[in-house]
């Protein structure tokens, strides 16, 4: 298709903004081709008439026409100026637009894609229900990218939806001249002075049977104004009321797109296409994902925002993870400086032990594609399925295994068994009583297990232990594993450490227990402890929550602090005056976050000879080691022994941590032990080329996930309160403040109040004023 069309522009004063919008279309348009109708409603700026006949005479040899009213007639006549002085399609465009590359080609290819075309309306920063990225916003430009950059994008990457319209935005408006000749032009009896005569326009073309498009290929500025006098806004009202009772069904459904947000697609795509082609793309699979200041996040978690927060700048990343709360999967991504989430499916299970799940492999297939994906890093697989490692191999894309505890080993995680503080792991026969003790069930499922997970780490690129303990336990079972150590990073926090003092048996002795105290955490020894410190001068501070709960009572012996944010608690510690802090757990731990906590705070520990807690307190020997089989009593007498130690052997502990603490691994030093991980195998294995088709597919059905709910649900939604915010937001709304900051202000009382029967009514209005009649300059 390639038809003559004759561009209008309708031009009153905006000297500067009419300057750059002609030099955009005549740098971008074949004007040998095509028309260019320059026409001047008496502006009384007189720099404009020498202007427009600048363009001419610079450009002998394009097609560029001058009108110029000899009176001012008012924007809606002007129009109809340049429509009857054309015989071809036309393109309505405002002055104070700059268009872009290819963008007359890409909107008649758009008008003739489908059958009964009357409009088509371009993607803009700021034209309300063709505004990108941010829906009925006024949007600025990424940092650092220009307009025609940015107009490539969405271009190269775009969906080619052309989805369908309720009415055409002014701004920029495609007309086929079937349409014209058929419905007539606009209205200016009715609507002379502006205002509404678009939306009349196609509004009758709806009722003739045409439709309207949305180029979602072509992106064009939009500077826009805002502001409205009383006059106006007198105008506004009336002319709404005139489109409100002349077409009731239209203005009904231009209400519903506003509500239910049809494009949300095109918008997505901008989102993350500017964002997927940035940087390298890693997909994080986790058992499960809250923000740090939800608190209770256990180490894995902390571990992969740690790793999110310090190489955001470097890769984008994609977290996989299930959401307990909302009984489903969601992977939110993390870009520069913006974040989303998108809902997944539900998996359905038949097995108890559900390593493989064929839905989901094929969600993780679409992942790939969808989010570019160059690389996976794999944390936690509880609630997951082994499909991620044939699924990554097939599409040449390596992972990572992170071993944050013994899950590829046991589904029970803690090769704990209820009796022995580690089971006989490397028995497998061993295994069928913890099984039939804790999930009721006769066979025994480990050899199957084992020899799944063994079969697909065999796959990985790289697997990762944040212990040596953690690799030696591993290699005891998966004896090929090549298994590399890296400790997990942990940031000084700005606390005074007081002057260290030896333990005084004459004083209050402080201890602490801190995280989450649950049975594998030694809650048994906890609860013992309290009784047998009963009638000593030893205090127990409780820093965290316990599972079950214990009593939150203050006794001289006992203090319970509640929960802490992590960054608090090194303070807490030293402004509570604790001496020794107890890591008791029964379960040989990986790496123990709650023991970097501690040694931030430079406070030496008692735990058992077990684990990467053992381990790690043994290197630097920052603390006490006991036995596995030690009872409350054994505890109470190493305890005490410290408070009484006069040797000198407590200030030595206290000055190895210290020393620990100037070389302690920083969060950044760990990441960029990951960065060069992800860089190496990203550039030793590149990701073939992805089917175009495939990835369009896929991106599609990906961002159709996100549909927001339906009008009729907003319906039926009771309604209550809020009509007093909903008086303050209408005046704004009626007033000049700017559009951007009202229409978070609609968003806002929507939000705040989901049943109230004020939401609708002030969307209307926000329509009203701003949408359906919105300002021209």
């Amino acid at each position: 298709m390639n038809k003559k069309v004759d561009i209008i522009i309708p031009i009153y004063n905006a000297f500067d903004f009419v300057n750059q919008c002609v030099k955009s279309v005549i740098h971008h348009t074949d004007l040998t081709t095509h028309n260019l109708l320059l026409i001047n409603d008496k502006s009384p700026d007189e720099k404009i008439v020498p202007l427009l006949k600048s363009f001419k005479q610079n450009n002998p040899n394009l097609n560029i026409h001058l009108i110029n009213n000899d009176i001012n007639q008012g924007f809606v006549k002007t129009v109809n100026i340049g429509m009857q002085h054309s015989c071809n399609d036309i393109i309505l465009l405002n002055s104070d637009t700059e268009v872009t590359d290819g963008w007359l080609t890409k909107m008649q290819h758009c008008a003739y894609s489908k059958h009964s075309i009357a409009t088509v309306t371009p993607l803009s920063n700021n034209a309300t229900l063709a505004s990108v990225p941010n829906f009925m916003e006024e949007n600025v430009l990424p940092t650092g990218t220009s307009l025609e950059k940015y107009a490539k994008i969405i271009e190269k990457y775009s969906l080619h939806l052309y989805p369908e319209m309720p009415t055409a935005n002014g701004f920029c408006m495609y007309i086929t001249r079937e349409a014209i000749e058929e419905v007539g032009p606009f209205d200016a009896e009715t609507f002379g002075k502006g205002y509404g005569e678009e939306n009349d326009f196609t509004y009758r073309c709806l009722q003739h049977g045409y439709r309207h498009l949305l180029c979602d290929d072509v992106y064009i500025y939009h500077k826009g104004s805002q502001s409205f006098s009383k006059e106006k806004e007198l105008l506004i009202e009336k002319n709404y009321d005139l489109l409100c009772s002349k077409y009731p069904t239209y203005t009904k459904h231009t209400e519903q797109f506003v509500e239910e947000n049809p494009i949300l697609s095109v918008q997505l795509n901008i989102k993350y296409s500017t964002e997927l082609y940035s940087k390298k793309n890693i997909l994080i699979v986790i058992h499960e994902f809250r923000k740090i200041e939800e608190g209770g996040i256990g180490g894995t978690t902390l571990h992969v925002h740690d790793l999110i927060r310090q190489m955001r700048h470097e890769f984008n990343f994609h977290v996989l993870y299930y959401s307990y709360e909302g009984s489903k999967h969601y992977i939110t991504s993390y870009f520069s400086t913006e974040q989303y989430t998108t809902p997944l499916s539900k998996y359905t299970n038949f097995t108890s032990i559900n390593l493989y799940n064929e839905s989901f492999g094929e969600d993780i297939i679409e992942l790939l594609y969808a989010l570019r994906i160059d690389l996976v890093h794999i944390h936690h697989l509880i609630n997951m399925y082994l499909n991620v490692f044939q699924i990554a191999k097939e599409q040449g894309i390596p992972v990572v295994y992170t071993l944050h505890d013994y899950y590829s080993m046991c589904p029970f995680i803690k090769l704990y068994d209820g009796e022995h503080y580690i089971c006989q792991y490397t028995n497998t026969a061993q295994c069928q009583a913890c099984i039939l003790r804790s999930m009721k069930q006769t066979e025994n499922f480990v050899p199957l297990w084992r020899r799944e997970f063994h079969k697909n780490m065999q796959t990985a690129a790289k697997i990762v232990s944040p212990s040596y303990y953690v690799k030696k336990i591993f290699n005891n079972v998966y004896k090929d594993l090549d298994i590399d150590v890296i400790e997990h990073g942990y940031d000084s926090i700005n606390i005074s450490h007081k002057v260290p003092k030896a333990p005084d048996k004459e004083q209050t002795f402080n201890i602490a227990f801190i995280g989450a105290i649950a049975k594998e955490k030694g809650l048994e020894h906890l609860n013992n402890l309290i009784k047998e410190v009963t009638g000593t001068n030893i205090v127990i501070h409780m820093f965290g929550i316990t599972y079950p709960k214990i009593s939150d009572r203050i006794s001289p012996n006992y203090i319970n602090h509640g929960p802490y944010q992590q960054h608090e608690l090194p303070n807490l510690l030293i402004n509570n005056d604790i001496k020794l802090i107890c890591l008791l757990s029964i379960w040989a731990e990986t790496f123990s976050y709650t023991l970097s906590e501690s040694l931030v705070a430079a406070i030496p520990v008692v735990a058992f000879d077990l684990g990467a807690i053992a381990e790690r307190v043994s290197k630097i020997d920052a603390g006490w080691l006991l036995p596995t089989n030690s009872t409350a009593k054994d505890i109470l007498k190493c305890i005490q022994t410290i408070q009484q130690n006069t040797s000198g052997e407590y200030l030595q502990k206290v000055e190895n941590i210290k020393r620990f603490l100037t070389n302690m691994k920083s969060i950044k030093e760990m990441a960029d032990e990951y960065s060069d991980i992800y860089n190496k195998l990203i550039s030793t294995h590149p990701v073939l080329e992805r089917d175009n088709d495939k990835v369009l597919e896929y991106k599609k059905h990906f961002y159709s996930r996100n549909k927001k709910i339906t009008w009729n649900e907003i319906k039926e939604r009771s309604e209550d309160i809020g009509k007093r915010e909903y008086g303050h937001i209408k005046r704004m709304i009626k007033r000049s403040t700017p559009f951007k900051e009202v229409w978070q202000e609609v968003k806002n009382y929507r939000k705040t109040y989901p049943h109230g029967k004020w939401r609708n009514k002030l969307l209307y209005k926000f329509l009203y004023y701003r949408v359906i009649l919105h300002f021209k300059p």
